[in-house]
């Protein structure tokens, strides 16, 4: 029976991203079968793997850790010894099984070639000609099994090691695949693979991130309050913030849909960072308490409230895979009491509280097909939370990023698109001035090599930008009611 891979884990094999596999299977017509694909099929498409290191991945992983601003700076090392030693333990069978049915094929050729040679003083002369060919064939292939390492075997090597260092986890009813790495929990797992797990304090109080496993093994990182029911624990119920993936595991746990709306939450954060973005924004990170994480979707606003009572409406500019650490993009234009005291550094150190989220510019998350994104000033807040999400969940093909303004050559948000640029082979950006017309904008995103017919397009700005900018793409003929677009002043 063939072996079959999730899109995923066959990415990790290959050292490529998921959206790049997806591309090279459509290119060369493999069949796959349910979002997975034979191991052959892989072998085939990548022979050339390179089992030492994997510089796609690893690219990947590294603006991956930059963008998306990681609480923990060590949460990609090994996981602990007892973890490792847990994993090897239920590999070693694998390994067996692998070795035992090798040891029986090896038998067998053996035992056929000897009853071929025995048959030789028996069969006519034709036949022995015939016989001596199988007995060349026979020892051919065992010469084979002693010498040859083919692709396929790669594969199943480096899968070997994979499994080791990290595992992954499958949730139902969604089918979403994600992996554990080092020794994060599920739940910080499930976040930083851009999953919108159901959870609430995530560290053991709440019980709103209790899972079920279906099977695999789990291993308790920490003690929680919350207490499970003997007949929850009977059947398998755990928390993800508190428990770790020593196994391939299938979890039965719930996640917010697009539809889904997200409870309102009031936290109160801190200012930990102004980073001045040009003259006219500022970039703005809160950090919240290390038991209250923000749940929210990218693309989606808050409204902020400082300590003198002045308030304002603004849209998230980091991933949902990190709910500790929120940045966002303040004007200098339009943003009030809360603006003058941005603008002045006098908010620097106080508490803010943060009520939300609300909005509906989201992302299509399950779709692989290319993504392009225009933004204007202040739209590109939403757009780089939704970008970072793209990046996180690594469905699409390629991301395409114009960018009208808000981006001063040598600004934190202009380096960030560089590196970007520069880490990720799909992705482009071109950033141009603010009063660029319309139709150039397109004309930009298809230089690059976008094709805007086939692509889901996300635009956030002023509602005249917005507006001229799909009365363009009108008259090149496209369609725009499918367009995502978010009005941002």
């Amino acid at each position: 029976m063939a072996q079959l891979l999730s899109l995923s884990r066959s990415a990790r094999l290959a050292g490529v991203t998921r959206g790049e596999l997806q591309k090279r299977i459509h290119q060369e017509g493999v069949e796959t079968f349910e979002g997975k694909i034979r191991l052959e099929d892989l072998a085939s498409l990548y022979s050339d793997i390179n089992m030492e290191s994997d510089p796609v991945f690893e690219r990947l992983q590294r603006i991956k850790r930059e963008a998306l601003s990681k609480a923990k700076p060590m949460d990609s090392q090994l996981p602990d010894p007892e973890i490792v030693m847990s994993r090897l333990q239920q590999y070693q069978h694998t390994l067996v099984q692998t070795k035992t049915a090798l040891n029986n094929s090896e038998q067998l050729l053996g035992e056929t070639t000897e009853t071929l040679q025995a048959a030789l003083e028996l069969e006519p002369q034709g036949l022995r000609r015939e016989v001596e060919k199988c007995i060349k064939m026979l020892k051919k292939a065992m010469a084979r099994l002693d010498r040859t390492e083919d692709a396929r075997a790669a594969m199943f090597a480096k899968n070997a090691m994979l499994e080791i260092v990290s595992a992954s986890i499958r949730l139902l009813p969604s089918g979403h695949e994600f992996f554990v790495e080092g020794n994060d929990s599920i739940l910080e797992a499930g976040l930083k693979a851009g999953l919108h797990l159901n959870y609430g304090c995530s560290s053991g109080n709440c019980g709103a991130c209790k899972c079920k496993v279906v099977s695999g093994s789990v291993r308790k990182l920490r003690e929680h309050d919350y207490v499970l029911s003997a007949r929850e624990k009977a059947e398998g119920y755990i928390l993800a913030c508190s428990n770790t993936a020593i196994t391939g595991l299938v979890l039965e746990a719930s996640e917010a849909g697009v539809d889904d709306v997200l409870p309102q939450q009031e936290i109160r954060t801190q200012v930990r960072n102004l980073q001045p973005n040009g003259d006219d924004l500022v970039l703005l990170t809160l950090q919240t308490p290390r038991t209250q994480s923000l749940r929210f979707k990218a693309g989606q606003r808050v409204k902020l409230t400082a300590e003198d009572g002045s308030d304002i409406w603004l849209y998230i500019a980091s991933c949902p895979c990190d709910g500790r650490n929120l940045q966002f993009l303040v004007p200098r234009t339009n943003s009030g009491g809360f603006g003058a005291i941005v603008f002045d550094g006098s908010i620097a150190g106080q508490t803010v509280v943060l009520n939300g989220p609300e909005g509906g510019f989201l992302l299509e998350e399950d779709s692989s097909t290319p993504l392009v994104f225009f933004a204007a000033g202040n739209g590109l807040a939403p757009i780089k939370s939704l970008m970072e999400q793209a990046i996180t969940i690594d469905n699409a093909e390629r991301l395409d990023l114009v960018l009208a303004g808000a981006s001063e050559s040598g600004s934190p948000l202009n380096n960030l698109l560089r590196a970007w640029t520069d880490s990720l082979d799909s992705f482009q950006f071109k950033a141009v001035a603010a009063d660029t017309a319309p139709d150039k904008l397109l004309e930009f995103a298809t230089a690059s090599g976008a094709d805007l017919a086939r692509s889901n397009l996300y635009a956030a700005g002023p509602a005249d930008w917005l507006r001229s900018l799909q009365q363009a793409a009108e008259r090149a003929g496209l369609e725009t009611t499918d367009w995502h677009v978010q009005e941002v002043r």
